[in-house]
């Protein structure tokens, strides 16, 4: 819930920054993109050529004046794809990928999960513990304290402590104190 909350703060936060970062990636795509994509040749005839396409193959390479920066020599467009595939893990192992990480990070939310979970059992364990504790000693206080004790039996019959009961209820209540009382 915190995290969702921590979320939606940041996104709100972020709106008028997340605009101008977009219309700046856009401005900033326009103006590489033909950048890149340009060759500049001097043809046969001495002309000076622009063109997104690499120069022919009999222009040589003293001729060829500006490259788009990917490239590194005069392709073919089927050379430059089978490059390309070659380089790029076909999809089928960028899914696997994809699973094996989703896998891990669920893997990794479980086990942020189960600690968080441990966390509160110990807690709850530890506050158990404390007031336990605080039952015995009170307990042993009552005992301590010399007053005539009364229990009610089954049949609601009033029975008074005697002191061999006495001795044994305050030797579980300091065998409570010791266990809780840390």
């Amino acid at each position: 819930m915190f995290a969702m909350d921590l979320m939606h703060t940041l996104a709100c936060a972020m709106r008028p920054f997340a605009a101008r970062a977009a219309l700046l990636a856009a401005c900033a795509l326009l103006a590489a993109s033909p950048a890149q994509a340009q060759w500049k040749w001097i043809s046969s005839a001495g002309v000076v050529q622009y063109s997104d396409q690499p120069p022919p193959s009999n222009i040589p390479a003293k001729n060829i004046l500006a490259k788009p920066l990917a490239a590194t020599a005069p392709q073919e467009p089927s050379a430059s794809a089978a490059a390309a595939s070659a380089a790029s893990p076909p999809a089928k192992e960028q899914a696997q990928t994809q699973a094996a990480r989703d896998l891990q990070q669920k893997l990794e939310q479980d086990k942020r999960a189960k600690e968080a979970a441990q966390n509160l059992q110990k807690q709850i364990e530890a506050q158990a513990r404390q007031a336990n504790c605080l039952q015995a000693q009170r307990q042993l206080q009552t005992l301590d304290s010399g007053v005539r004790m009364a229990e009610v039996d089954p049949q609601g019959n009033r029975t008074y402590v005697t002191d061999a009961q006495r001795a044994a209820q305050r030797q579980q209540a300091a065998a409570a104190i010791a266990a809780n009382c840390r």
